[in-house]
């Protein structure tokens, strides 16, 4: 077993944090073959594993071996693996599940933006500028062969995002609700479920819209709810009464939300609210997964995470005050805001 952080030298303590990255990679590659999905009916011996995924069964037994020193799947004394709590949201059928989170961690594309984190930090630039010219989400949308990891796990996360964000806000407050860059609309079903009287639109690029219409999870909500394509940099539907976005304002610098959030204030019906979904980074050497995920959004859309203050004055720089930041069972927040 892994020996405790704080036992350990300084040096064996941050060798044991570099080599974290092992441990992500190892847990991306049980999620490739879909170990989760085969120990779901029951444990099985590494020599059936590799029957089942094309594997040669010695390496796929280290493999498995590194994964259950971590708590991801268990070896038995028979020499078979079981699935463990840690394990368990591999499955593909998981709600929430990370399988798609995992495996998008190893793909080439995402390796290859991490790689340039230095870069980043000396440009302020997101490493698709150097990498392909372009902004990240301009280049997937050219390429959406090789984002189907990134497009399914973000539909993933949204399950147990949506399900943390409806357990914590009443929704059935608002007449019509908006949600901006919604993707295939996972949270604003989960909204409409919640709250039977609410009609909802789902606001997103044309391409995922499409998406959306294909996925098809709105369909049982056809009488109260509408698709509508667009840029949020040009304008949002207007004359709703509240206007969500789940990890959207993230993705961008001040500017970029201030316009995105001054549309929202354009459009939204007196008495109003802006709800945004997000982390909030905590206070001065606060361990938090948010001041990791900042990086990511460093490297990749070039966006970041926020303090309660940085939400507060952007807020306030789009027409709006916070009103008050909701904690959820997830990562996440919700941050309320109400037009000024």
């Amino acid at each position: 077993m892994t020996q405790p952080a704080q036992s350990l030298p300084p040096h064996a303590a941050l060798l044991q944090m570099i080599l974290g990255k092992w441990v992500s990679s190892a847990i991306s590659a049980a999620a490739h073959f879909g170990i989760a999905d085969h120990l779901e009916s029951g444990p099985k011996s590494p020599k059936e594993l590799a029957a089942l995924t094309g594997a040669q069964e010695r390496p796929l037994y280290r493999l498995l071996r590194a994964n259950a020193s971590v708590g991801v799947f268990t070896e038995l004394e028979d020499g078979r693996f079981a699935q463990t709590p840690l394990s368990d949201p591999l499955r593909s059928s998981a709600k929430p599940c990370i399988r798609n989170m995992a495996m998008m961690l190893t793909d080439d594309w995402h390796i290859r933006s991490w790689e340039q984190l230095p870069w980043c930090v000396e440009t302020g630039q997101p490493a698709s500028y150097k990498l392909n010219g372009m902004p990240m989400f301009d280049w997937m949308a050219q390429h959406p062969e090789k984002t189907v990891n990134f497009n399914n796990a973000m539909t993933d996360l949204s399950q147990g995002d949506a399900a943390a964000v409806v357990q914590s806000y009443d929704f059935s407050q608002f007449g019509h609700v908006v949600d901006v860059a919604g993707g295939h609309g996972t949270l604003l079903a989960a909204i409409l479920n919640q709250a039977p009287k609410v009609k909802g639109t789902l606001f997103d690029m044309p391409h995922v819209i499409e998406g959306a219409k294909k996925a098809g999870i709105l369909e049982r909500f056809a009488d109260r709810s509408t698709l509508e394509a667009g840029s949020f940099f040009e304008s949002i539907p207007a004359g709703a009464d509240a206007y969500i976005m789940k990890y959207i304002i993230h993705d961008w610098y001040d500017p970029e939300c201030i316009k995105i959030l001054s549309h929202c204030r354009e459009g939204i019906r007196p008495g109003g609210q802006l709800l945004v979904v997000d982390q909030v980074v905590p206070g001065r050497n606060e361990p938090g997964v948010s001041k990791l995920m900042d990086l990511e959004m460093l490297v990749l859309p070039g966006g970041m995470e926020r303090t309660e203050q940085e939400f507060r004055d952007l807020f306030a720089a789009s027409g709006f005050r916070l009103e008050r930041i909701i904690p959820t069972p997830g990562i996440q927040f919700i941050i309320e805001g109400v037009p000024v």
